[in-house]
């Protein structure tokens, strides 16, 4: 057995890791990345951790431009994985499909293919480019998983859950998530600035009676008691889930909401207004800049947050309905520690939160439960194996009673 990883970044580090703890079901390891030194610190970080299970596994770095469909191709033809994990960022997510079509092997990922904010690529379009592979990977015998991250990811397995379970009709879902940790700075991001800032400046779409309602982003707030991390502000905003959510669980209305601090929005409304959050490009003295990208360069690492951050982060899915003809109201959740996935994998629970996921995932793959030919998102597939075996990889989850 073999997998290989296209991407470095945060997520990648944990799935490398995770990968590495159940390497006696995934075989060896490539990690690769346009950046091999990030493999090779990843790798560095598996060994001081002493996370490989199986000692004559090999787990290996190698380079390439995941915009390259011909060396992706020439890379999965070389390692000839039985799975490709996709952590890279998202706007990858259609050329490793091809590449993966090309060479019929199975694919895996963890985002939607889009940033959410342009003309086009916005929630109601959001999986389109990459539905587009349904009929293509039927073809080639191949299975793909879509969105196996926690949002999108456990969330919507929360929905399918509480769909089979809990809910005869569904009025809402709201998917709530929010980051109650502390990394010290005055600024950062929690995963790639870049991907991160074009994803919550986008207007926010959710779905309402049939139809996609569209409201400016930070618009729309309400303020929600969580488990443990107790009552925060969370704002409506552009997300992959909800696409997917309408597209495949019936309920009335859909929609996803994220804590922001009062600071962090400050910063942030900051940098929009005087154009630094902006993918298009600047001519300074006749250079072309992208101002985005020169913020991404100035703000910390994320990888670099990891060791002195404190807090936890409480993700979830709120569902209200009926069962057996009584209103309910449940809230399917995890609280994950930023110090404990720090001990484990030296990264933050942000990374971890997005990477367990993708492994239970992949390992349902290897175990033919979550295997059958085409193109899927985590909902339409059967909920109950992967809840019952995420604890096992590092995250536990309850549901609440409201």
């Amino acid at each position: 057995m073999a997998v290989l990883q296209i991407g470095a970044g945060g997520v990648g580090w944990v799935i490398a890791h995770k990968c590495a703890q159940h390497n006696d079901v995934f075989g060896d390891l490539t990690i690769a990345s346009r950046n091999i030194e990030k493999c090779d610190k990843i790798i560095a970080s598996i060994a001081k951790r002493d996370n490989q299970k199986v000692s004559q596994h090999t787990i290996e770095s190698a380079q390439v431009d995941a915009d390259d469909i011909p060396a992706l191709v020439a890379l999965i033809e070389q390692i000839k994985p039985d799975l490709v994990i996709n952590a890279g960022p998202p706007w990858v997510n259609v050329a490793i499909m091809e590449a993966c079509y090309q060479t019929q092997t199975s694919y895996l990922d963890t985002s939607v293919a889009t940033d959410l904010c342009s003309p086009g690529q916005q929630v109601p379009e959001a999986y389109d480019p990459q539905w587009a592979f349904r009929e293509k990977f039927k073809q080639a015998g191949i299975t793909g998983i879509l969105g196996a991250g926690f949002d999108p990811g456990v969330v919507s397995v929360f929905a399918a859950y509480a769909h089979k379970h809990l809910f005869d009709e569904i009025d809402s879902i709201d998917v709530m998530d929010v980051n109650a940790g502390d990394h010290g700075k005055k600024f950062a991001t929690n995963f790639d600035p870049e991907t991160n800032m074009l994803e919550i400046q986008g207007d926010s779409f959710y779905y309402e009676q049939g139809s996609w309602k569209q409201v400016p982003c930070h618009t729309r707030m309400l303020e929600f008691d969580f488990p443990v991390v107790g009552k925060q502000k969370v704002y409506s905003m552009a997300h992959d889930e909800v696409r997917s959510l309408a597209e495949f669980i019936p309920a009335k209305r859909i929609e996803f909401w994220m804590g922001f601090s009062d600071k962090y929005l400050n910063y942030f409304n900051v940098m929009r207004d005087i154009g630094l959050l902006s993918p298009d490009p600047v001519n300074v003295d006749g250079v072309d800049i992208h101002p985005l990208r020169v913020l991404k360069a100035l703000l910390p690492d994320p990888t670099s947050l990891a060791p002195g951050y404190t807090g936890k982060t409480c993700i979830g899915t709120w569902l209200q309905g009926r069962k057996d003809g009584e209103k309910r109201s449940a809230f399917l959740y995890n609280i994950c520690d930023h110090e404990e996935a720090y001990q484990e994998v030296e990264h933050q629970a942000i990374s971890y939160t997005t990477a367990v996921p993708a492994i239970t995932a992949a390992l349902l793959y290897f175990q033919n439960k979550w295997s059958d030919v085409g193109l899927y998102n985590v909902e339409q597939l059967d909920p109950d194996p992967f809840l019952a075996l995420m604890p096992s990889i590092g995250l536990d989850w309850d549901v609440h009673e409201l």
